[in-house]
């Protein structure tokens, strides 16, 4: 099951580039703004902007351009399948030799099919960028400070953050225990290659119980650890290096909502 390898979205590859040495704030705060402009722009134009931008992120963070992108074939699926949602049920006029009986694909819905899976394709790229360039832990402290305020109103601040860091560690260890559950299925014999569709999701059937097995063991270990480290929920924690907006955070801000203005304009 080779598409397991390609999932990237939860993983951290540490370096010193200039994404890395950003304030995780001001990463969260940026991709807020950025996924904001991937679902409010309306133009192809501001769509080639995004992709621009994209770029000048992927080369600020010094990350192999093929493992970022290999993120994002486990989705193509959920890409085309929107795209052919459009294509055949937006109103206009049909496309060559179409109409065929109910079968009716028009312009209007192959332009904005190619919209929204660009945009779908967008925003898993800006999130593989977040990810990617972001310790956990750097999340977690990052997360923390945004939503602090919220304190005021008895959300549990700490925990929250804490728990969406744990969402987003878990999706590599599901695929780690996947991929070792379907090795040892594969040396008994068992082929989750061959086959049609149908074929394959049956064989993939008798892999639940044992990942569901799994990750419960993998909590329950995590729940351990947390205590023999003295973790209490809803007890304020300190940090050994807090977090400190520089001149290149507010620079990044500053040049991001110009931008982003910019994009919806278009």
């Amino acid at each position: 099951m080779k598409f397991l390898a390609d999932i990237t979205l939860g993983q951290f590859l540490p370096g010193d580039s200039f994404l890395h040495r950003l304030d995780p704030r001001t990463k969260f705060i940026v991709l807020l703004m950025l996924m904001s402009d991937v679902f409010l722009i309306s133009s192809f134009a501001g769509l080639l902007l995004l992709v621009g931008f994209f770029f000048l992120g992927l080369f600020l963070s010094r990350l192999s351009w093929s493992f970022v992108f290999r993120g994002s074939k486990p989705f193509i699926w959920l890409f085309l399948i929107a795209a052919a949602i459009h294509l055949f049920s937006t109103p206009g006029p049909a496309l060559p030799f179409f109409p065929i009986s109910f079968i009716n694909p028009t312009w209007t819905g192959a332009s904005k099919g190619a919209m929204v899976a660009g945009q779908l394709f967008l925003t898993i790229l800006f999130s593989s960028l977040m990810t990617l360039t972001t310790s956990p832990l750097q999340m977690v402290h990052g997360l923390e400070k945004i939503i602090y305020p919220l304190k005021r109103l008895r959300v549990p601040v700490e925990d929250l953050s804490m728990m969406m860091m744990l969402a987003i560690k878990f999706i590599p260890i599901l695929q780690q225990e996947a991929d070792r559950i379907i090795k040892a299925q594969s040396a008994r014999g068992v082929d989750f290659e061959s086959g049609g569709l149908r074929q394959r999701v049956q064989n993939m059937l008798p892999l639940l119980t044992p990942l569901f097995n799994s990750v419960i063991k993998r909590a329950d270990d995590l729940a351990i650890a947390l205590m023999a480290r003295g973790y209490v929920s809803g007890k304020k924690r300190s940090h050994l290096h807090e977090l400190e907006m520089k001149i290149r955070d507010w620079a990044t801000l500053l040049v991001v909502a110009f931008f982003s203005f910019l994009v919806i304009k278009i």
